[in-house]
């Protein structure tokens, strides 16, 4: 759940790893998009996007950033990691 009192302007994603091995058939990952769709305006959201990590993506533990902006500029971040499988 996402809460701004001066309602959601877009919540951004970045997504990525650090000094992660890339093996033989991978690709180097990361995911950076801007949402607004369905939530500007709101002030009050349940965050559900999917994310397609590829299956060239080396496994481990990546970094996410999730920056909300509410409708007057603010921005509040939150940060978590997902440990990515083969």
């Amino acid at each position: 759940m996402i809460d701004a009192v001066n309602g959601i302007h877009s919540i951004s994603v970045d997504i990525h790893a650090h000094d992660l091995a890339v093996g033989d058939g991978e690709v180097e990952w990361d995911f950076e998009k801007e949402y607004t769709e369905g939530y500007h305006d709101k002030n009050s959201v349940e965050f559900h996007e999917h994310i397609d990590i590829p299956a060239t993506a080396p496994a481990g533990e990546y970094h996410i950033m999730f920056t909300v902006e509410d409708e007057d500029g603010n921005t509040k971040e939150y940060e978590t990691h997902i440990d990515v499988t083969a």
